[in-house]
């Protein structure tokens, strides 16, 4: 598929590469037009060969870019990042400090990559390949990285993944949320959902969320769906949404039931929040981790 470029904000570009091959969900990467102008979010590999092709015939030069920039480490996210440092001699990969490592040794990455999407998950998503350690610019909590005519403010958003960064631009008011504000399908365009995928700790992402709602953002720019401006609304209803599962989870729990009666009670709660039978695959997955850490934190429950 070829890429689709849309601008979505003042010198802000949102990369459509197409479906994910496992989730059907977007591949959006967002490119920022500036002095030093940065990727957000490339992709997987096979997303990033998509893009660094695309990107060519458009007439637009990755090779000036000065930094690529994945919310977190996984491979829908930040898995095309070493692809694209392959290929492009000048920029920066900012990672979080506890996802670096994974990045420039990435065996860890692909061992779990092919224990999740099967011993050939190259040929779907492409190869991860590793950065180099001169190529990574470790980042911290509230650094600010100045572009020219705009400032990016990283802010660590756990949670999701230890190693999950938002990103804050000065120039839009906009907030780059990766998966730490959940994940809008566009069945259910409405309903922000957790991402609660193993490991995930879902007291650290509803800190995350007040972190994030504190910062007042006046746009989204959703890692698997685009721009939206109801920052209030949604940003209250993955909240709420959160703490529902919590409870639901946590009461399960303490009454003895299983893995397979508990979920149940979350597709219906679930289901229930738009009228609709039948969730999106990534809803339905992001279950396990919830129950997972209660189940590691009972004594907690």
């Amino acid at each position: 598929m070829a890429v689709q470029i849309r601008n979505v904000a003042r010198d802000t570009y949102l990369l459509d590469c197409g479906r994910d091959p496992f989730f059907s969900t977007s591949n959006i990467a967002y490119f920022l037009d500036d002095e030093m102008p940065v990727l957000i979010d490339p992709g997987s590999g096979a997303a990033a060969a998509e893009l660094l092709d695309g990107m060519s015939q458009m007439g637009i030069d990755l090779q000036k870019l000065s930094y690529i920039i994945p919310t977190h480490i996984h491979l829908d996210h930040g898995g095309g990042a070493g692809y694209l440092a392959q290929h492009l001699s000048k920029p920066k990969v900012v990672l979080h400090p506890k996802g670096a490592a994974h990045m420039t040794d990435t065996s860890v990455l692909v061992r779990g990559a092919r224990l999740i999407f099967g011993q050939d998950f190259e040929q779907s998503l492409g190869q991860v390949v590793p950065i180099p350690r001169e190529r990574v610019h470790v980042a911290s909590d509230g650094e600010v990285i100045r572009l020219g005519k705009r400032e990016i403010r990283i802010i660590f958003s756990p949670g999701h993944a230890a190693h999950h960064i938002a990103l804050f631009d000065s120039l839009t008011n906009g907030l780059f949320c990766g998966d730490a504000l959940g994940f809008l399908a566009e069945s259910m365009p409405d309903i922000p959902f957790p991402v609660g995928l193993s490991p995930f700790d879902p007291r650290a992402y509803v800190q995350t969320i007040d972190k994030l709602a504190a910062l007042r953002p006046e746009v989204i720019f959703y890692a698997h769906h685009g721009p939206r401006t109801e920052v209030d609304q949604l940003i209250g209803k993955v909240k709420e949404i959160c703490l529902a599962f919590d409870d639901i989870i946590r009461r399960g729990i303490m009454s003895g039931e299983d893995d397979q009666h508990i979920s149940q009670h979350i597709l219906d709660y679930s289901s229930g929040l738009a009228q609709q039978a039948e969730l999106p695959v990534f809803a339905r997955v992001g279950i396990s981790g919830y129950i997972q850490y209660y189940r590691n934190h009972r004594n907690n429950c």
